[in-house]
């Protein structure tokens, strides 16, 4: 059998459609071994890109294409931030994720995040070639699924410094813009402090817990019997009664939970614990808006400069973090300044939030929002500029 070059390709019909090709992205090496294949015809146009598993997609390689097939490693963060940058900047574009080991569990995270399909490395072209063309065909499952709903994280840049204040005042405002009530849902995954439904002046029946316990049995119906009515047009996902330690939590069964979640909801927000683990790192990489919280205090800065420094590193962009100073004292007196802030952490504040310490302490005995109490307050027209400009960047 006579090998088919890599410049025969031009003059072969593409795969998936007319006059698009497929972009391949994975180390020299992974490349050499693809053109070596005798059956490397069978999948029509394809133009390779040498990268590493670190370096970006460039957008001229994607620009166009009818599918990317791209080089994962499990073990390398920023080989799977490069893939939720690809998906988050050309959503609509079917991306098949080449992975070198079995590992079920990276591959099953991948297809919940959006990827189209798996393949196996070294890729066999006529494998390679059927997902291509069921891709085109519209049979792929997770090419048929529904776009997911938007998730925010909300984090604190450090213990105590009100993330989930802010984040229980910003969901009944962000519900309080929407004309369908009961399309938002918060879930607090807070698993060893979480309070947003005694905020609320809530009492669970369901938790968190026994969703992610549900296993195999999880689904929409399930999920409906497990969500407590906040009373400010949204719906809430409790945190367990009892203290959870961090690392028990199944990422897997996590990462199904949110993907039934968004496909529930129109709006997602999650309420994450101050110490990171790998289970809610993966939520920042997955969000589409990360809201971290600080205060203007040295330490507070400094701690949350840290966390920036982390996401950065584990390949979150930058864009899609909104940070909010919170409890920002009133007056010209305060020590630090938003430049002063600005300066620090290394980007701009977002949105502050002002001090309402001794009232919102009493609003939050009676489970009740402060904005219930003073409707007109600077307090409630601070958490409404923040959830008009979260509104806005979500549709």
């Amino acid at each position: 059998m006579t090998s088919t070059t890599f410049s025969d390709l031009k003059e072969r019909k593409p795969a998936i459609r007319s006059g698009a090709a497929v972009a391949f992205v994975a180390r020299e090496e992974v490349i050499a071994a693809l053109r070596a294949s005798p059956d490397l015809g069978l999948l029509g146009a394809l133009e390779c890109h040498v990268a590493g598993l670190a370096d970006p997609v460039a957008d001229g390689w994607v620009a166009g294409a009818a599918a990317v097939v791209i080089e994962v490693a499990g073990d390398n963060p920023a080989s799977l931030a490069r893939v939720e940058r690809l998906r988050q900047q050309n959503p609509r574009l079917p991306v098949i994720a080449a992975l070198g080991s079995t590992d079920i569990a990276l591959a099953r995270a991948l297809l919940r995040q959006g990827v189209s399909d798996i393949a196996r490395l070294p890729v066999e072209p006529a494998e390679l070639a059927g997902q291509l063309a069921e891709l085109a065909s519209g049979k792929s499952g997770a090419a048929a699924a529904a776009p997911l709903a938007p998730l925010v994280v909300v984090a604190g840049g450090t213990g105590g410094c009100g993330a989930t204040t802010v984040l229980t005042h910003l969901a009944a405002a962000l519900a309080a813009r929407r004309t369908d009530a009961g399309r938002l849902c918060v879930i607090d995954l807070d698993l060893q402090a979480g309070e947003v439904a005694y905020y609320l002046g809530q009492v669970p029946r369901v938790t968190v817990s026994a969703l992610l316990d549900a296993g195999d049995r999880l689904d929409a119906e399930l999920l409906q019997s497990a969500l407590t009515d906040s009373g400010h047009g949204f719906s809430i996902l409790a945190a367990p009664e009892t203290i959870t330690p961090l690392d028990n939590v199944d990422e897997d069964r996590l990462l199904e939970l949110l993907r039934v979640v968004r496909g529930t909801f129109d709006m997602v927000l999650v309420d994450l614990p101050a110490d990171w683990s790998n289970w809610s790192l993966s939520l920042a990489l997955a969000a589409d808006r990360m809201v971290l919280v600080t205060e203007l205090s040295v330490a507070g800065l400094r701690q949350t400069r840290r966390r920036l420094d982390l996401f950065a590193s584990l390949g979150v962009r930058a864009d899609r973090i909104r940070i909010v100073a919170n409890r920002v004292e009133h007056g010209l007196f305060r020590s630090i300044d938003l430049k002063d802030a600005s300066a620090a952490l290394g980007c701009d504040v977002a949105a502050t939030i002002v001090d309402e310490d001794g009232d919102m302490a009493e609003a939050q005995n009676e489970g009740r929002l402060l904005t219930d109490l003073h409707r007109h307050s600077r307090f409630a027209g601070d958490i409404e500029r923040l959830a008009k400009l979260l509104d806005l960047e979500g549709r």
